[in-house]
């Protein structure tokens, strides 16, 4: 089982997601990694808040002109993918900030990505995440592989 083509995929999101000060994030990419309208869901809070991928963009955008966010860095820390034929499933361990600078204990969460396959390309087709909370402790063994 290869994954290395998911492992782009994935760190592209990432990657295009993470903006310094004066900077814009690469929405374009992030627009191009889902497949059709996408589904992303935060489950960070009381309820989930649902999007799609123009949804999502729009928020961020949203957030950058009214200057909620000026920057932003996430990163992946511990993956592991499952691949079925033309269909595939990441669990993400990711770490994130609002500042580029590099600080011990950066809040954390988990990512699960669904991908299809289409054509020879694997597109994001939905993803649903959880930050870590008092509740809901990321193990040492999760990061530590």
């Amino acid at each position: 089982m290869n994954t290395r083509a998911i492992d782009y995929v994935t760190e592209d999101f990432y990657e295009s997601l993470s903006f310094m000060d004066g900077e814009l994030p690469d929405l374009d990419t992030v627009r191009e990694l889902f497949y059709a309208d996408g589904l992303l869901i935060n489950n960070s809070f009381g309820k989930p808040v649902r999007f799609t991928v123009e949804s999502f963009i729009e928020s961020l955008q949203m957030q950058m002109e009214e200057g909620k966010l000026l920057q932003f860095m996430q990163r992946e820390l511990y993956s592991k993918t499952e691949i079925f034929g033309r269909v595939a499933q990441r669990v993400s361990v990711y770490e994130y900030s609002f500042s580029y600078y590099e600080t011990d204990n950066l809040p954390r969460g988990i990512n699960y990505i669904q991908f299809i396959q289409e054509d020879d390309n694997w597109r994001i087709s939905s993803m649903a995440w959880n930050d870590e909370s008092e509740n809901n402790r990321i193990t040492l063994e999760w990061v530590s592989r």
